[in-house]
């Protein structure tokens, strides 16, 4: 991000975000590169929790009353993969959402440095006009 008129906010803002780590500093390339991760992994958690329905077997189980009960049989592994699917999705999401707050810490680092210095240099001249003033005053 940069501001056209403010050098002082950008340099600022730079220096602070290269303080971010490596891996937290998002680009767009990046950004939807996760974002087509997370439609991925969604779509596979999907596919395996139909897998997971669709492997329940009945078996039942015949008593000496003469009734039988009977349970449904599933093949686990799907439910696994599926577990694993939305726990990857779940840590893409924090990834993006940390990445967003240390940007945002630096963005706000930025601003408070660059206002003090504005404020700094509008005080400066302040001081400076007063001063002039003073000097160029007709008696």
């Amino acid at each position: 991000m940069s501001i056209e008129n403010d050098d002082d906010f950008n340099f600022l803002f730079n220096e602070q975000f290269e303080k971010i780590p490596f891996l937290f500093r998002f680009s767009r390339k990046r950004f939807i590169a996760t974002l087509i991760a997370m439609a991925v992994f969604f779509i596979a958690g999907m596919i395996f929790m139909r897998l997971f329905n669709d492997s329940g077997e009945y078996i039942a189980i015949p008593t000496l009353s003469g009734y039988s009960f009977g349970f449904n049989e599933y093949n686990y592994a799907y439910l696994i993969y599926m577990i694993v699917c939305f726990a990857v999705i779940a840590l893409l999401a924090v990834w993006i959402v940390l990445s967003k707050l240390f940007e945002q810490r630096a963005f706000k680092k930025a601003t408070e440095l660059s206002n003090m210095i504005y404020l700094t240099q509008r005080h400066k001249r302040a001081v400076e006009w007063s001063n002039w003033k003073m000097k160029n005053r007709d008696y």
